[in-house]
């Protein structure tokens, strides 16, 4: 992490260097900006040209890279826009609709073309939202929300930096506009309480309000904001730099508003709290180590499959970061572009990259836990949740697991699709649509509607050990303490690199129980091969999920993922169940591999005993597992219990040693020790 004093500098290196915001607001530059989007994002600008056309029919369709609540259904009126409209009963939409997002793609395509319909509308839209929604009590739920008045102060700044030197924006709408900024202001300053403090909508709301601060040279606004922002993130964010609502989209979206800030405020020497700059450097490095390798999102929680890797680049310019780069890799994106103007390329190229960073990442306070085989966008990965639910956003996911290869998504998180209080909303919620572990049928977090739970599990993060040829992480909650013969799940993952995920499931009780684990596939086929394992085949992964346990049942089904907001899929969902009466494991192995080569992969069970007293261990004691993968050989060897109560140690498969998880093969006989 950075240390203070190198922030302090930073801070008066970027001023002088980047010169940003009001260079930008300058005619010339924004041209410049836009012929440069143009060349490097053709797909943007068509994006914009396409938005522009909707709008000025009175269309609207929200699919912008950061639109938090996406729809894929255009919503058209008549002449007269009803701005409080709720298309299926979902008030999403109206919340997406007063965003004004739309005012920004109208300002763009005029600035892209200079076409007269782009710039009138944009006026038009302006006009008619002030005139037809003035600030009242009953608008405060609606068109007024609070959080949406402070992500429009950002959007509307934007417009009007775009077209404040056109013909169409002259002083007579220019002071409309700023009456009614003046009047978000006013709303701003007056709506702060415990709520927004911990929510990602005070940041939200306060972004808005610093911005308002600096357009107007408003120092009360400029200092209460900062004053907010700073308390709130120091609230909000954990130690390992993770939002505290468990999502990596409202992480972003917090982010985003962080980062904007700071922006803004080196571009216009405005000083901000030391605390508050190393909080969003963590939250930086912390959602770099919370992305797959190819610069997406997990669906974890209220989250969908969006690519951040514009505000890693963002946070590696600000805090002159090369792990950072290393993170995002080397091509800027569109968002960068805007942000910081054409001299963006200059300075992206002179930050040094800093790849000694291990692949593998612990976020410790969240309980996030990626592994990775390298740093490439085609390494194999697996992420393991198992930490606070992360109030409503959150999902019962505690011990789920998310994998990949090749970049392509193996298993998946089912994703939030609605905020609507449905049964689907509440079953993409549940355990069962995440890839963890049940108990007798029943759940561990028990969901109420679209944002309570009734009962929580309580996580208890586990051990983690990162070495140069094999990971591992842990986790257990203590969901099932209710039973009359309570249980304690637990979840044990060894990586062998590059491809091979051994996933050791361990229950303990004393009395029968039937257990089962839960594996949701990505987009692809997935077919049953005999009674112990299975195939899926992607578009660039392939992969062999084996479960070698007699008495293992296998049940294929369909089941419904998500994306992003507003749009169903379904894919292949995989339950294995076995009863057992005392302690008991799970055994799972997930190997990846490149689409179209060989695969092939057999896995055994093996006992584990003791080496001085023979003493064979059941398998809810200790597990074994022997891995071929193309000709490689592998044995892992999990002890749950603690055992020895003199000098003693373990052996499997003519291996032997001390510790509770371990990895033997020919190359390391005397194995790899990963846990004590």
């Amino acid at each position: 992490m950075m240390a203070i004093d190198e922030l302090r500098d930073l801070n008066e290196k970027v001023v002088n260097d980047m010169k940003l915001w009001g260079e930008l607001g300058q005619e010339g530059k924004l041209q410049e900006t836009a012929v440069l989007c143009e060349k490097l994002f053709p797909e943007g600008k068509k994006q914009v040209l396409s938005q522009g056309e909707l709008i000025c029919r009175n269309t609207f369709l929200f699919s912008d890279h950061w639109e938090m609540e996406r729809t894929n259904v255009p919503v058209s009126f008549g002449e007269k826009i009803d701005w409080a409209h709720i298309p299926a009963d979902d008030p999403e939409w109206l919340y997406a609709m007063n965003r004004h997002t739309s005012f920004l793609n109208l300002a763009k395509a005029w600035l892209y073309t200079k076409e007269d319909q782009f710039g009138e509308k944009i006026i038009a839209l302006f006009e008619d939202w002030i005139d037809s929604q003035p600030f009242t009590q009953q608008n405060q739920n609606g068109t007024w929300r609070s959080l949406e008045a402070g992500l429009r102060c950002e959007n509307w700044l934007r417009s009007i930096q775009i077209m404040k030197n056109s013909s169409f924006m002259d002083s007579r709408i220019l002071g409309k506009i700023e009456d009614c900024l003046l009047v978000h202001g006013k709303y701003l300053m007056e709506t702060s309480a415990e709520f927004h403090r911990l929510s990602n909508w005070g940041v939200l709301q306060d972004h808005g309000l610093f911005l308002l601060g600096v357009y107007f040279d408003n120092a009360e606004y400029r200092e209460r904001a900062i004053k907010r922002l700073d308390k709130e993130i120091h609230m909000q964010v954990m130690n390992d730099g993770s939002h505290w609502e468990q999502s990596p989209m409202y992480h972003c979206e917090v982010l985003h508003c962080v980062l904007d800030t700071v922006l803004i405020a080196f571009a216009n020497g405005i000083a901000l709290p030391e605390r508050f700059l190393l909080n969003a450097h963590k939250m930086c490095r912390a959602l770099a180590a919370w992305l797959k390798p190819n610069g997406k999102m997990f669906c974890q929680s209220d989250s969908d499959d969006v690519d951040a890797r514009d505000l890693i680049v963002q946070g590696a310019l600000l805090f002159g970061d090369g792990a950072l780069k290393a993170a995002a890799g080397e091509k800027l994106f569109e968002e960068n572009v805007w942000d910081f103007g054409t001299e963006v390329i200059g300075q992206y190229e002179k930050l040094q990259t800093d790849w000694t960073k291990e692949a593998s990442t612990a976020l410790t306070d969240s309980g996030n836990y990626v592994l990775r085989s390298d740093k490439s966008e085609s390494a194999s990965y697996l992420h393991l949740h198992c930490g606070c639910l992360g109030s409503g956003h959150g999902h019962a996911d505690l011990l789920h697991i998310d994998a990949g290869s090749f970049g392509e998504d193996i298993l998946i998180d089912s994703g939030r699709y609605t905020y609507v209080n449905t049964p689907l909303r509440r079953e993409l919620k549940e355990p069962a649509a995440h890839n963890t572990t049940r108990v007798d049928g029943k759940d561990f977090s028990i969901c109420l509607d679209s944002w309570g739970y009734e009962k929580l599990a309580v996580p208890l993060k586990g051990e983690y050990c990162f070495s140069e040829k094999a990971d591992y992480i842990s986790g257990m909650h203590l969901g099932y303490l209710d039973l009359p013969d309570s249980v304690i799940a637990g979840r044990h993952i060894v990586f062998i690199k590059p491809d091979i995920f051994v996933i050791f499931d361990r229950f303990t009780a004393k009395e029968y129980h039937n257990y089962e684990q839960n594996f949701h596939f990505g987009k692809g086929t997935l077919t049953q091969e005999g009674t112990k394992r299975c195939f899926w085949q992607g578009e660039k992964a392939q992969a062999k999920l084996l479960y070698p346990a007699e008495g293992t049942g296998a049940s294929f089904k369909k089941a419904f993922f998500s994306r992003e907001y507003n749009c169903l899929e379904e894919g292949d969902f995989l339950t294995l169940d076995r009863g057992g009466t005392g302690n008991q494991c799970m055994a799972a192995v997930l190997v990846t591999g490149k689409s179209g080569e060989t695969l092939d992969a057999e896995v055994k069970l093996l006992p584990v005993e003791m080496a001085r007293s023979k003493r064979v261990l059941n398998s809810g004691q200790a597990q074994a597992v022997q891995i071929s993968v193309n000709g490689r050989v592998y044995t892992v060897m999990a002890v749950f219990d603690e055992i020895i109560s003199e000098v003693d140690y373990f052996t499997t498969a003519g291996y032997a040693g001390y510790g509770k998880i371990m990895v033997f093969s020919k190359d390391e006989d005397e194995g790899i020790c990963l846990a004590w």
